[in-house]
């Protein structure tokens, strides 16, 4: 039986690690693109810094060597993430060593190396949530995850990027250090439990990557881990070009994305988690798609010009619910999804995920130059509800499933 650690102590831990493996990732990611840009860089250089997510992307790839890291130390997670953060909080300092001008290629040689650390903390971070976590509180995991992640984002990609205009480049990255520095005391005090994994004698190794999905239910979940992210990502790729097409300012278009959006997708997360602890996991799929069934045609009103604001509201609140609201559901339904090897099962799956919603977001974005924007909104909305079918046939076994 796997029993639950969710310890007061645990819950900080978690929700430091999820915000910190995010926060300077963030500013590097997405702030560091409008100071560099501001500073004369081209479109086409300022192209392969967005490249910079797709460390994240490939994160599985070295997982099975944090997997065998953790099994050589007998299931604890705490020295390998003080090793990787301290690494972290080092690389960072780094970066405030050199001008953020003149230096760009050390910079973005060293954001890289940034990426990696914070894509690895996450692996392992995700290992120690599935050993703290029982059955039943999978979903409060996901929501910490989500809330961590948006309030990495706010702190990196907006907060940084003001407090950046005002004491500049050093300053800057100090803080992200300092903020990132907070996690490595917590884990200093965290007292980690015995493993409850039962052990295997499966040697772990990069043969999971094709062996994990052998058998017809692994089949299906891979069907579901590509199927689910598609809609939502489309609709949240054309949001943001479809309001500058619209004639909407950049400052309202900031405030929306950056204060609505993450108030939004707190309060779904939270929401989120609340209701897999009352209802099935197939109830709450079902209930996140139909929401995104109706809720991403309102965007074809406001393509068309309506300029009712609550019309407007659910077509943009939707997006951001969407992602807020669904992500507790498909953390606690990955880690369901585990057998031997926690940290690299997880990383495999979510990558998947993750990359298919990368390239869904994009494709929906260049197809939209082609199809125009009434047909990719129609497309987000047919692909959520093609979710629904495909969880009504296939998802018996989660009728009666609590996170």
């Amino acid at each position: 039986m796997h029993k639950s650690q969710l310890t007061k102590q645990a819950i900080f831990l978690l929700g430091s690690l999820y915000t910190t493996q995010f926060v300077a990732f963030a500013f590097f990611s997405v702030a560091i693109v409008a100071i560099w840009r501001e500073g004369g860089m081209s479109l086409e250089q300022l192209g392969f810094v967005s490249l910079l997510s797709m460390v994240w992307v490939v994160k599985f790839l070295w997982s099975p060597m944090v997997e065998k890291y953790i099994q050589k130390n007998a299931g604890y997670y705490k020295k390998f993430l003080l090793i990787v953060q301290s690494l972290l909080v080092t690389s960072i300092l780094l970066v405030s060593l050199f001008d953020v001008i003149s230096d760009k290629e050390i910079i973005f040689t060293l954001l890289i190396l940034v990426g990696l650390l914070s894509a690895t903390q996450d692996i392992a971070t995700e290992g120690l949530a599935y050993k703290i976590l029982k059955k039943s509180e999978r979903g409060f995991g996901g929501t910490l995850k989500t809330i961590g992640g948006i309030l990495g984002y706010v702190l990196g990609a907006g907060v940084a990027l003001s407090i950046y205009e005002q004491v500049g480049w050093e300053m800057t990255i100090f803080m992200l250090a300092f903020l990132s520095s907070l996690t490595l005391f917590q884990l200093l005090l965290y007292k980690e439990s015995s493993s409850n994994i039962t052990p295997t004698d499966e040697t772990i190794s990069w043969k999971i990557f094709y062996r994990y999905w052998k058998t017809r239910n692994k089949k299906i979940w891979l069907v579901f881990l590509i199927l689910f992210p598609l809609g939502m990502s489309i609709a949240h790729g054309l949001l943001i070009p479809l309001l500058v097409d619209k004639g909407w300012d950049l400052e309202k278009i900031g405030f929306i994305k950056g204060v609505v959006g993450s108030i939004l997708g707190i309060i779904s997360a939270i929401i989120s988690g609340w209701l897999l602890k009352h209802f099935s996991r197939k109830s709450v799929l079902l209930g996140v798609s139909l929401i995104e069934v109706i809720g991403f045609l309102f965007l074809l009103l406001l393509y068309e010009g309506n300029t009712n604001m609550i019309i407007n509201a659910l077509a943009i609140g939707t997006i951001f619910i969407s992602y807020g609201a669904s992500m507790p559901i498909i953390s606690a339904l990955i880690m369901d999804h585990i057998e031997n090897f926690p940290t690299a099962e997880y990383a495999l799956q979510f990558t998947i995920y993750m990359f298919v919603g990368v390239i869904a977001g994009a494709g929906g974005v260049s197809l939209s130059g082609i199809y125009g924007y009434e047909t990719m909104i129609i497309a987000s909305s047919v692909f959520s509800l093609l979710t629904m079918v495909f969880v009504l046939m296939y998802f018996k076994e989660l009728e009666h499933e609590r996170a």
